[in-house]
C-alpha cells in the first residue's frame, strides 16, 4: 500500500546514517545549500520515499536523506512522503491512499516513475532494485 503524507521531521530518520563530518565536507555541504535554497524557494520538488519497517510510528527515509537534512536544518514541521506499508501494520500514517501508476503525479521535477512490483514483504530495498523507465 502507498499513502502520500505529511509526516513531522521527528517521525523520520535516514535511511542511511551519515556522521556531521560527512555533511562538513565542502562538497556535500554545497549540494545541501543548493537544497536548503530550493527548498525555500519552491517547496520540496518531490515527496521523500519511506518505508514503515519497524512498524512503530517512525519511517524510514529510503530516498530523500539529503532533503531531509536540509528540512531539519531549516526546521521545516512537516514533509511530503509516500509511505511504502503492508495493510496489517499497526502505524499507517494518515493521509492519501495510492496506486503505483499515480505517483508520477507527485513527483514535480524530471525524475522517471520508478516501476516496481508491489512488496511481498516490506523492509529495506537496495538501490540496485528499483527500475526506472
Amino acid at each position: 500500500m502507498l499513502i502520500h503524507c505529511h509526516l513531522p521531521k521527528d517521525k523520520l530518520y535516514p535511511g542511511t546514517f551519515r556522521s556531521d563530518e560527512h555533511y562538513a565536507n565542502s562538497r556535500v555541504r554545497k549540494r545541501l545549500e543548493r537544497i536548503k535554497d530550493s527548498v525555500k524557494e519552491i517547496g520540496f520538488m518531490n515527496p521523500l520515499s519511506c518505508g514503515n519497517d519497524k512498524d512503530d510510528g517512525t519511517y524510514r527515509v529510503n530516498r530523500g536523506n539529503n532533503c531531509l537534512r536540509a528540512a531539519i536544518e531549516l526546521n521545516i514541521k512537516s514533509i511530503p512522503c509516500i509511505v511504502y506499508c503492508r495493510e496489517d501494520q499497526k502505524h499507517i500514517p494518515e493521509g492519501e491512499q495510492i496506486n503505483k501508476s499515480e505517483l508520477q503525479k507527485f513527483h514535480k521535477s524530471e525524475i522517471k516513475q520508478i516501476a516496481r512490483e508491489e512488496p511481498k514483504w516490506f523492509g529495506v530495498y537496495p538501490v540496485d532494485t528499483w527500475k526506472y523507465e
